[in-house]
């Protein structure tokens, strides 16, 4: 439980109204068979938002708090739930955690978001009065379903079309739909998707492409330095909904988008960055067109992606790559030597201009300290972590 939740929960709480990701309880329900109606209609969105059960907070949203003896705690909940027969095997995830507001300490029940709808019982237990076996129960505005009632035919309609992706945008779905690469046929320079056949990818010569004399650092860390750019679109029928730039490594034998810049390192004064490096984050569209592309199978796509990725970094998400840049600021003289050391590797820059290969070889160095400086970075998380729990 971090300060992001608890500000998340006094903006809810200061509503003074039930909304349709959110719920006040004054207290913790009674019994486990109206708890899992409530868990079943927030676990039964159709919006994208985790949901939340805020316990300990009357209907006005007044603070009325908790005592130690009408706590549930997390283990049992997940363990009435792990007990429980939902259809497919699909279980809510849920998560339970306590704040201290206004002086006060409040549960809070999360839903997570899931893809996973519509879950209902495939059998219930037989303590169970009221709920029922098959029955969706959904939440539309500040509402449940009634226990006695199943969802309407529209809503529930609406969840199967969440559990297939199709009430996200067309943006959206395409670049999920990335991760299943067996959907895609390739047809000249456009794959398209066989469900869909209006999701494409178009790929376009750069126009600029013969202008361009040298190629970025990266291209330098291949065999061959021959590269080439293209244009990649990502469409819908005939409207572009992104444009990206790729690039063509190792003369053509590795494609793949081109990876972000980013800098860190500022100079004496703090205005300045010193150095210049290059990235991708795991969570976002480029790094899954990346993958889309790149076939493991391949040895020379494998060698060629192995040498970019000596000088490139792969964070999880941008938090890490700020907490990354705040540990580099930390530790200058590290990565100086790390530099240093990497200054000693041999890579061929032919650019035909000596100060343009000097800064390429520089930036090559970078890419390869920060790296290892990378890997230190994550073994002292890991460390903290187990500091943590232990």
């Amino acid at each position: 439980m971090g300060n992001n939740l608890a500000s998340k929960i006094y903006t809810l709480i200061n509503k003074k109204a039930e909304g349709d990701y959110w719920d006040f309880k004054q207290e913790w329900h009674k019994d486990n068979e109206r708890l899992l109606h409530d868990i079943l209609c927030f676990a039964n969105t159709v919006h994208d938002r985790d949901c939340y059960l805020i316990i300990g907070v009357s209907d006005n949203g007044e603070i009325i708090g908790l005592n130690e003896e009408n706590r549930v705690k997390q283990v049992a909940i997940l363990d009435f739930l792990s007990n429980t027969v939902f259809a497919g095997d699909n279980t809510p995830e849920v998560k339970v955690e306590t704040i201290r507001i206004a002086g006060k300490e409040i549960d809070i029940l999360t839903v997570f978001n899931s893809y996973n709808v519509p879950f209902y019982l495939k059998k219930k237990s037989k303590r169970y009065h009221n709920i029922k076996e098959e029955y969706i129960y959904t939440r539309i505005g500040d509402r449940n379903t009634p226990i006695s009632q199943n969802a309407n035919i529209q809503q529930i309609e609406m969840l199967w079309k969440k559990r297939l992706g199709l009430t996200q945008p067309p943006l959206t779905q395409i670049v999920n739909r990335l991760e299943n690469k067996i959907e895609w046929v390739e047809n000249n320079d456009t794959h398209y998707n066989i469900y869909n056949p209006e999701f494409k990818l178009v790929e376009e010569y750069d126009d600029d492409e013969y202008d361009r004399r040298s190629g970025e650092f990266y291209v330098y860390s291949q065999t061959n330095s021959k590269f080439m750019y293209k244009d990649l679109k990502i469409m819908c029928n005939e409207t572009v909904l992104e444009n990206f730039q790729l690039v063509i490594l190792d003369s053509g034998r590795y494609k793949t988008p081109i990876p972000k810049r980013g800098f860190v390192g500022r100079d004496q004064w703090g205005i300045n960055y010193k150095y210049s490096y290059r990235y991708y984050l795991r969570d976002s569209t480029v790094y899954k067109l990346q993958q889309f592309f790149f076939d493991d199978e391949d040895m020379e796509e494998v060698y060629a992606k192995r040498n970019l990725d000596e000088v490139i970094l792969y964070f999880e998400n941008e938090k890490e790559k700020v907490s990354f840049e705040a540990y580099v600021e930390g530790n200058l003289t590290l990565i100086e030597n790390y530099i240093a050391d990497a200054e000693q590797i041999h890579f061929t820059v032919d650019t035909g201009d000596k100060l343009e290969a000097e800064v390429n070889k520089e930036m090559l160095s970078v890419g390869l300290a920060l790296n290892k400086a990378f890997k230190d970075f994550k073994r002292n998380i890991q460390a903290r972590q187990l500091i943590a729990d232990s």
